[in-house]
């Protein structure tokens, strides 16, 4: 008789000691033993990098292909514009913010490390935790706002399924801001969620395919159906502008700056989905996958809102509102199945991946994605409380959208910091260093925090004008229109000048050195072919081991210790 092997026994004491949740630094780690890194924070092995063009093009059209995208156009219109000026600012906003993806997701490509490593490189190693919080903030916030998105396509599925539910009575104070039927949606769609947050980003290449394909299906099924519905286009292609002059002018700057800031909060945090590509050039077809992607699901949403229009006689920008209306209740929930399932992607890339690795780098000793992401899915999905903030006063939507003011800079000093300051030149290993060259003084770049204090303020009393419009400021509100445009050109300019001035000469390389050894991952010829010492070479006090430089290999072969 065969015997079957015996369970592993459980000892749910052990729980509830430390040894049981303390994470090991890997041996493979650059970081130092004490706590610095863990497996998700280190530099990707090399079988790891598994993402190939195609599946960054399924992760835009699950971020693009949602009910955000569709309702970007309607907030361009509602400053005046005609829907070709709208389309044109989104079409060029779409193609300013690509340009930022992809030259961000350039530092976790090429050296497969993620943004809050890459971080340290422009902001110092422990400033960079002021840029990693900030962005792990805002990703909770908008973790749980994505999920009530969601939860408004579970509430048409249910209605579909149990026609009743519409009528379920609301025991909620209107004070809730949110009824009983919404919350037991949003609570099924959390459910049915959570399970997915917990997925590992190198593994979800699939899921993103699933759910591109779904939304791409249904929007251009709603496409078909509200043209042919309604004879036509509708009414918003007749429609002429109704702001003229300067007033135009201002209100079309205002447009693009909408188009390129909903994205920046992924392009800030490109860098912990570009880690796992197989090459750098794969992530370069983002240039052209996230303006194409994003323009059409926004001129589609024109349509279908143009569309419903003609329909009910009611401009409806948000299509979960028309989906609502449909008497067929098999379209109506496969339909908001899809769009449903769209939104769970793009909280998934923009808020949950983001904010899974900001927790995996705070606490590396105790939290990795898998545990980060169990943490954005509780403090994110219920502790933000996404209905008050859906149903309060306009001010708190209009701080987050806001806060673009401090993230723009943050990327734009990554960006010139690597491209420009740097040359693309870093030491991957001392970059897991607490006492290594990027470190600066004290810990922080001076330049990047200059930066931040010359640049963010500018564009403060336009925001408090936008919160509080009894707030009198006179021309600065104008100013304000524009916060994204200005606040990352000022800060790629304040902070070359700076770093051009003060050159951070212990950090810059003559070429890339990706492991202990020193070799350099990407030609130096690229870049500059006249160079090819290494910061070895002028740093004598962080000599190469002495056995002399090995084959190439993803770790090092020894722990370099601060």
């Amino acid at each position: 008789m065969v015997q079957l092997p015996s369970l592993p026994r459980l000892d749910p004491r052990k729980w509830f000691t430390k040894q049981y949740w303390y994470l090991e630094t890997p041996p493979a780690s650059y970081a130092t033993h004490d706590g610095w890194s863990n497996a998700d924070v280190d530099v990707v092995p090399y079988d790891q990098r598994n993402w190939r063009a195609i599946n960054y093009l399924f992760l835009w059209l699950a971020d693009g292909a949602n009910v955000g995208t569709m309702q970007q156009a309607g907030s361009i219109v509602a400053f005046g514009l005609s829907w070709k000026e709208a389309s044109v600012a989104i079409a060029l906003g779409n193609i300013i913010i690509a340009a930022v993806v992809t030259l961000n997701g350039a530092i976790g490509s090429r050296h497969h490390i993620p943004f809050s490593i890459a971080s340290r490189a422009s902001m110092g190693f422990y400033f960079s935790y002021f840029a990693v919080v900030s962005r792990m903030v805002l990703g909770l916030i908008y973790f749980g706002i994505n999920t009530y998105i969601g939860a408004s396509c579970m509430l048409i599925m249910l209605d579909a399924i149990w026609p009743s539910f519409r009528s379920y009575p609301n025991s909620i104070p209107e004070s809730a801001g949110v009824t009983s039927n919404k919350l037991i949606a949003y609570a099924v769609f959390w459910i049915l969620q959570f399970p997915l947050v917990l997925i590992h980003p190198r593994k979800m290449r699939w899921l993103f395919f699933i759910k591109s394909m779904a939304a791409i299906i249904a929007a251009f099924a709603m496409l078909g159906w509200a043209v042919k519905n309604a004879g036509g286009g509708g009414p918003i292609f007749r429609q002429k502008p109704k702001v003229e002059g300067s007033a135009r002018s201002w209100a079309w700057v205002a447009g693009l700056n909408i188009a390129i800031s909903g994205k920046t909060t992924l392009a800030i945090n490109m860098p912990d989905l570009t880690r796992y590509a197989r090459t750098p050039g794969v992530t370069y077809w983002q240039m052209l996958f996230v303006p194409i992607v994003y323009w059409v699901f926004s001129f589609i949403g024109i349509v279908i809102a143009s569309a419903g229009q003609e329909i009910y006689g009611t401009l409806y920008w948000d299509p979960t509102s028309i989906i609502a209306l449909w008497t067929n209740r098999a379209g109506a929930f496969f339909t908001a199945f899809a769009f449903g399932l769209a939104t769970l992607g793009t909280n998934i890339s923009t808020n949950s991946i983001a904010s899974s690795n900001d927790f995996a780098f705070i606490a590396p000793k105790w939290l990795n994605i898998r545990r980060g992401a169990f943490i954005t899915a509780m403090l994110g999905g219920w502790a933000t409380c996404p209905w008050e903030i859906q149903a309060s006063a306009q001010s708190l939507s209009t701080f987050l959208s806001g806060y673009i003011i401090v993230l723009g800079p943050i990327v734009s000093i990554m960006i010139v910091d690597y491209w420009v300051i740097h040359r693309t030149h870093l030491h991957v290993p001392m970059l897991y260093q607490n006492e290594g060259m990027y470190r600066y003084r004290g810990g922080l770049n001076w330049r990047a925090l200059a930066t931040l204090i010359i640049v963010v303020p500018i564009n403060l009393p336009g925001l408090m004008h936008a919160i509080n419009s009894n707030v009198y400021i006179g021309n600065l509100a104008y100013f304000y229109k524009a916060s994204w445009l200005t606040s990352f050109f000022m800060a790629a300019g304040v902070f070359y000048a700076l770093s051009t001035l003060f050159p951070p000469q212990s950090t810059l390389l003559d070429k890339t050195v990706e492991s202990l050894e020193g070799e350099e991952a990407y030609p130096v010829s690229a870049f500059d072919q006249s160079q090819t010492a290494s910061w070895a070479e002028k740093e004598p006090e962080n000599k190469r081991d002495s056995s002399g430089s090995s084959p190439p290999h993803d770790g090092p072969s020894h722990v370099l210790r601060a």
